[in-house]
């Protein structure tokens, strides 16, 4: 019996390590900061490619200090066509070879009214917590991002892909210098795939 009990004691432990391993991975993973996808779409019509995206952003520590010290962290999402591969080509060629389209989502926070603010083109909206301005700083809709184009012609001919990151460019020289080789400043979701769809209304 004794033998038993002990063979059982051992069998259990395997999985008690695997969740241990995962559950210190994740709060590594949570320590380090990181830009993850949640939707990545290209409505096509009229003309026109129009990119809704979401991004679940998380802060690392040293960010996070950062913008509840003041500093503000902008996000850029970047807009890549991959196909039709003529008019990849043509806006490929005409902007350099890197993304055909940018905008910049700008996270904020104010200790006098302790809300956090998200500014993009200049609107601001405020928000009482984080978590809604990290949802809103990594969310955009209705961003046209090629207009007048036969890229929009057909959806079952585009490909394009859309990115998130940390734009430490935008951020003053002595933050830049700061952030430099530090691996808590790199937020970067990475390229991701865009599923194209039929802008609704569009015409034929």
């Amino acid at each position: 019996m004794g033998f038993i009990t002990r063979f059982s004691a051992r069998m259990l432990r395997p999985p008690r390590l695997r969740l241990a391993l995962c559950a210190l991975l994740l709060s590594l993973a949570a320590l380090a900061g990181d830009i993850q996808p949640l939707k990545t779409e290209a409505e096509l019509g009229n003309g026109q490619v129009q990119l809704t995206a979401r991004f679940a952003i998380t802060l690392s520590p040293a960010t996070e200090q950062a913008l509840q010290n003041g500093s503000s962290l902008p996000f850029t999402f970047e807009f890549q066509l991959r196909k039709p591969r003529l008019a990849a080509w043509y806006h490929q060629t005409k902007n350099g070879f890197g993304a055909i389209a940018s905008s910049t989502h700008r996270l904020s926070f104010h200790p006098l009214t302790r809300q956090y603010r998200v500014t993009t083109n200049g609107i601001a909206r405020n928000f009482a917590s984080l978590e809604e301005a990290l949802l809103a700083a990594g969310t955009i809709g209705g961003w046209t991002v090629l207009s007048d184009s036969s890229a929009a012609s057909d959806v079952a001919d585009f490909s394009g892909k859309v990115r998130l990151f940390l734009d430490v460019a935008l951020m003053p020289k002595p933050m830049q210098i700061s952030a430099l080789g530090n691996s808590d400043w790199r937020l970067d979701s990475g390229w991701h795939e865009l599923q194209a769809v039929a802008l609704p209304g569009a015409a034929p």
